[in-house]
């Protein structure tokens, strides 16, 4: 997006055009939900956040003096956003520890715990993935990989020369590295946004607009 139309977005989105608003959303939601997500670690809390930024900055461009300044004053927005929701977060993790939540506490468990149990489900869909080869390419990787057996050893015992055993052991890789990457892509699914985030956005945008000109009218 040129800059000269992004500030002509801006314009019209202080004007109450959510429309307008959309497309500027549509370029920063990526970014946005990155900036979000490094602060809080949670892909879900993060589109939430993010969603929130966006409603946050539409309602408050009044207060942007500067059009050029809009990226940063919307990662602004947006840490400020996330850093109070840690915060919340974080009391409801104080409020587990009093034992007043001792139900969900039990299901909670330490950052390092769930790094763990994550490590362990990938090297246990690793593993099933390196099951899925042929015996002749999987017997290689297992006892060069696993077992450690130099390459001249395990040659020897499958009763093939040297030769074959690293051809069979690159063929072997090639086609681990390509289901691994489709596996990591398949996972990397869950920290992408949703396709009608920017909509969600926009009737955040809106709902808010109309509870502000209702307070208003109240006000006359």
């Amino acid at each position: 997006m040129r800059r000269k139309e992004e500030s002509s977005l801006i314009r019209r989105s202080r004007q109450g055009d959510t429309a307008a608003f959309g497309e500027i959303i549509r370029r920063y939601q990526h970014l946005v939900f990155a900036t979000a997500f490094q602060v809080v670690k949670n892909p879900a809390l993060a589109e939430d956040v993010a969603q929130e930024a966006f409603v946050t900055a539409f309602q408050s461009l009044k207060d942007l003096r500067e059009e050029s300044a809009f990226p940063s004053w919307l990662r602004k927005i947006t840490r400020n956003r996330a850093l109070a929701s840690r915060k919340e977060q974080g009391r409801f993790v104080a409020i587990e520890e009093t034992g007043l939540l001792q139900s969900l506490a039990a299901d909670a468990g330490s950052e390092d715990e769930r790094e763990r149990r994550e490590d362990d489900a990938f090297g246990e869909e690793v593993r099933r993935i390196v099951s899925t080869l042929s015996d002749t390419l999987r017997f290689p990787v297992l006892l060069c990989y696993l077992d450690d057996l130099p390459t001249a050893s395990a040659a020897r015992f499958l009763g093939i020369t040297e030769g074959a055993l690293r051809k069979r052991l690159h063929d072997a890789k090639k086609k681990l590295q390509e289901r691994i990457v489709r596996m990591a892509e398949k996972r990397f699914q869950e920290y992408r946004l949703p396709r009608d985030f920017a909509h969600r956005c926009i009737c955040g945008c809106r709902r808010a607009q109309e509870a502000k000109a209702k307070d208003t009218n109240k006000r006359r």
